[in-house]
């Protein structure tokens, strides 16, 4: 099974850029205008402010979660690719990820609020360890596939041990 959410990540890229490009007006409309004129363009200063704020965390959460995400299960590996969906040419935030199908021993989706987390166990020679992905930007869909195919994946290791 092969999937990705290229769609939605397009999308995030130019709400990042508008929102980047509202959040520098902002600024530039309140400081710069407002000196020149002898007062600011906005008369109630904390509201400009709360949208400021807000604006601001919403290009950080959009900068951290807003990721690109592609799964694929066909052949004996599992590939998980993580990529940013902003500036990722720029940025070392790609992460690949790929697993031999028998050394999965089972995953977790941890579902917050506004963040989802795939976490994977598999072992090694030595050790089990864990893969962290994230996961925020997948269609309840394309995760109701992902557990599927994890299922599939995990009940043939059980039987083949």
């Amino acid at each position: 099974m092969r999937f990705s959410n290229h769609r939605l990540v397009k999308v995030i890229f130019g709400v990042s850029n508008f929102s980047m490009s509202f959040f520098l007006l902002l600024i530039f409309l309140n400081y710069q205008l407002g000196q020149q004129l002898g007062q600011q363009f906005f008369h109630v200063n904390k509201y400009v402010y709360v949208a400021l704020i807000g604006l601001g965390l919403w290009l950080i959460y959009i900068y951290f979660v807003g990721k690109y995400f592609k799964y694929s299960s066909e052949g004996s590996l599992v590939s998980l690719t993580n990529k940013s969906a902003i500036y990722s040419k720029f940025d070392g935030r790609t992460k690949i990820h790929e697993i031999k199908k028998d050394k999965i021993k089972s995953y977790r989706i941890i579902n917050f609020i506004i963040y989802k987390r795939l976490r994977i166990v598999y072992s090694t020679k030595n050790s089990i360890k864990n893969i962290h992905t994230n996961i925020s930007l997948l269609s309840p869909r394309k995760i109701r596939y992902l557990k599927l195919s994890l299922d599939k994946i995990i009940v043939k290791n059980q039987i083949n041990l």
